[in-house]
């Protein structure tokens, strides 16, 4: 190679750099601008709010762009680089913290998305977590799937066997269910959907689960119909008696970043289990070799003040494109 060919080279080395340099830079403050705009209009606006499904895919977007950035010889582009990282990380820093522990009864309550298509309990069925959980709590409950689950006798009690009726929720218990009902059953803005409240006698003591489910938001109309469903969620949760522990399990379609969840937990009081920082993931896409670490969290339990959190983690793959909840508490 002659010393003019590499002249050439670096020379072709160095428009590139050049070109690159503003590319780099408006990439990089658009991805900013659309990461905070999405967070302030997410209440308003139906993309923007799904914008929240994607914000750990975001942050590592923006890791992506600042490592760029660096790479690059412009302190606009590190600055810019920054000014991505922080774009998409402030969500994070919105999340509520979790419940904490408390002395109590410790129970174990699992909530799990099935999967309407998956065929095979068994899978399920194995995982320790759920073989010795207090409380189940099922969505797109199929009857193969409550046939088998009643064969187990793993849990003695259960909710009523009419699917249709509670939109496919089933729950378990080795508690008996005193009561069961509809969640404003007469709500026609919900898409059909409505929580299902239960009361269980846990050592003379009465508790009340709900089980949830709202519309997942896939179009601005079915936004407004989950949005509905957890509107009449919360009026629920507010009309309980404020020494009552209750827990709230299921398949929310909802990020934890979205302002209809954070609104929800403000204006009742209630506490997630959730980690405060990075919430696991829970809902994933099978097309992809099901890589669980690529979803986003949506299934999740929450409880009123009076209930502590001991631990929470989530299961292994079941044939379902979620994860299983399994949710540590005590009930004073």
């Amino acid at each position: 190679m002659t010393a003019r060919s590499t002249l050439r080279d670096f020379g072709e080395l160095s428009r590139i750099v050049r070109l690159l340099i503003p590319l780099t830079l408006a990439t990089q403050v658009v991805f900013a601008a659309a990461a905070l705009v999405s967070l302030l209009l997410s209440a308003h606006v139906w993309t923007a709010d799904m914008a929240n499904f994607l914000r750990p895919h975001m942050v590592l977007a923006g890791a992506g762009l600042c490592i760029f950035g660096f790479t690059l010889p412009s302190r606009l582009t590190r600055a810019g680089g920054v000014l991505a990282l922080v774009a998409a990380a402030v969500p994070f820093f919105l999340l509520p913290p979790p419940a904490s522990s408390a002395a109590g009864t410790p129970i174990s309550v699992v909530s799990a998305n099935i999967y309407v298509d998956n065929p095979d309990p068994s899978g399920f069925l194995a995982i320790p977590a759920v073989a010795s959980a207090d409380i189940v709590v099922l969505q797109e409950m199929t009857p193969l799937w409550q046939d088998a689950l009643v064969a187990s006798g793993l849990w003695r009690h259960e909710s009523s066997r009419d699917l249709e009726a509670n939109t496919d929720m089933k729950l378990f218990s080795r508690f008996p269910v005193l009561d069961e009902r509809t969640v404003a059953p007469d709500s026609v803005d919900t898409g059909g959907r409505h929580a299902v409240r239960y009361e269980l006698l846990v050592d003379d003591r009465r508790l009340v689960v709900y089980a949830v489910h709202p519309q997942t938001p896939r179009t601005p109309s079915m936004w407004r119909e989950r949005s509905a469903y957890l509107r009449d969620l919360a009026e629920a949760l507010k009309s309980e008696p404020p020494e009552t522990p209750v827990v709230v399990a299921g398949d929310w379609n909802t990020p934890s970043w979205s302002p209809f969840f954070r609104d929800l937990l403000a204006s009742t009081g209630y506490r997630t289990t959730e980690s405060r920082w990075w919430p696991s993931p829970t809902r994933f896409s099978t097309r992809y070799g099901s890589v669980t670490q690529l979803g986003t969290p949506i299934d999740r339990v929450i409880v009123s003040p009076s209930v502590g959190l001991e631990d929470l983690s989530t299961g292994p793959t079941f044939g379902s494109n979620h994860l299983p909840v399994i949710a540590r508490l005590s009930i004073p």
